[in-house]
């Protein structure tokens, strides 16, 4: 089942938090009460027997949560797949096993044709811009829209997710370009300063950078998992007046987004496969494909030491003992607490979609 959230449908003051409301919509008029109480109660019997259920009455429909206004009916009509019913695959009846073959499919047939500029932003460090396709070039109108894609943690503008949202953008005639973090996919790291997810400075410097090729051009978003939590707090810092004018955007769709990082990072702590792909995540992914790597730019910063970094044997662990002292938060909680979407999503004004699935394996039925 998939939960489509809507923000700002209908334009409120800077001062007025926007609250998110369940609507009884054509969308959600479906999921009577007993089949709520099934679902809960199958998700905590396994999430296959779970999605089975849902596969086999094809029952599984979206909730929408948003504000009255007109967008919502323009979304709702250009997207039917917010309220149509949802059946899985027979093949892919876990969220585990959607993430897998969304990875091999796409993979098979959507190649990479990215021209890469470097950005540099104001501390020194770097960031990079891959522009898909012909979307430098100038027979394109001034005017076509540009979609910014980020990707999740670790990852870069190879993903096969980031790959097939730039293709389509530009089969639609808009110029499509992602972004890579600090230090990810080949992207120099010019600084001791890593990448966090807090990071919606180098966002600020990307959008601002797109403004400047194309003035003319509405600028869109679009962030996956971990980029979805940095573009919350981008958008909802540039709707409460921390970035100029040129960083504001048009729009922003955040995918697989999770709303508390702390529940995330407490999640996968502690199931015994989730606790393993953690430890996978820090030892072969952050320690020997990011830390290792940059180690000669870590070492320039007192503050940081590695040992600690290389003995972790949880996320929060590893967070705590790299990000902190680059950023200066005083503790893990505070980098926590700067993350957190329902600290961001408030104030935001532009109009944004969450798209989560209640089987996401890292986020799970509390999103």
């Amino acid at each position: 089942m998939k939960i489509a959230h809507v923000v700002n449908s209908q334009p409120k003051a800077l001062e007025e938090e926007v609250p998110l409301q369940e609507m009884a919509v054509a969308a959600t008029e479906g999921n009577s009460g007993w089949y709520d109480y099934v679902q809960k109660l199958l998700y905590r019997s396994g999430g296959h027997v779970r999605i089975a259920f849902d596969w086999a009455l094809r029952l599984a429909k979206p909730r929408l949560y948003y504000e009255e206004g007109s967008l919502m009916a323009d979304l709702l009509a250009l997207c039917p797949v917010l309220y149509k019913d949802y059946a899985p695959p027979l093949v892919s009846m876990n969220g585990g096993m959607h993430m897998l073959l969304s990875v091999v499919v796409r993979r098979a047939y959507v190649r990479s044709i990215y021209t890469r500029r470097l950005v540099s932003t104001p501390d020194g460090g770097t960031i990079s811009l891959d522009w898909w396709n012909t979307s430098l070039e100038n027979d394109l109108a001034a005017d076509v829209p540009v979609l910014l894609c980020l990707h999740a943690f670790a990852g870069d503008s190879n993903e096969s997710y980031m790959l097939f949202m730039c293709k389509e953008a530009n089969k639609m005639g808009w110029r499509s370009v992602a972004m890579n973090y600090r230090g990810c996919g080949n992207t120099p790291l010019t600084s001791p300063k890593p990448l966090h997810i807090a990071l919606s400075a180098d966002v600020y410097e990307a959008v601002r950078n797109i403004r400047q090729k194309f003035p003319d051009a509405p600028v869109f978003l679009v962030g996956f998992s971990i980029g979805a939590y940095t573009m919350t707090k981008y958008v909802g810092e540039a709707d409460s007046g921390v970035w100029p004018e040129d960083g504001k955007v048009q729009g922003a769709v955040l995918i697989g987004s999770g709303y508390d990082y702390s529940f995330e990072i407490e999640k996968i702590s502690r199931p015994a496969i989730l606790r393993l792909l953690n430890f996978h995540f820090i030892n072969c992914t952050w320690w020997s494909g990011y830390v290792k790597k940059y180690r000669h730019q870590f070492a320039k910063d007192p503050n940081i030491d590695l040992t600690k970094v290389r003995a972790a044997s949880l996320t929060s662990d590893a967070e705590a003992a790299i990000i902190c002292p680059a950023w200066g938060y005083p503790n893990i909680q505070a980098y926590y607490d700067d993350i957190n979407g329902l600290k961001w999503i408030p104030k935001i004004r532009t109009p944004t979609l969450f798209l989560s699935a209640e089987d996401d394996p890292f986020l799970g039925y509390r999103t």
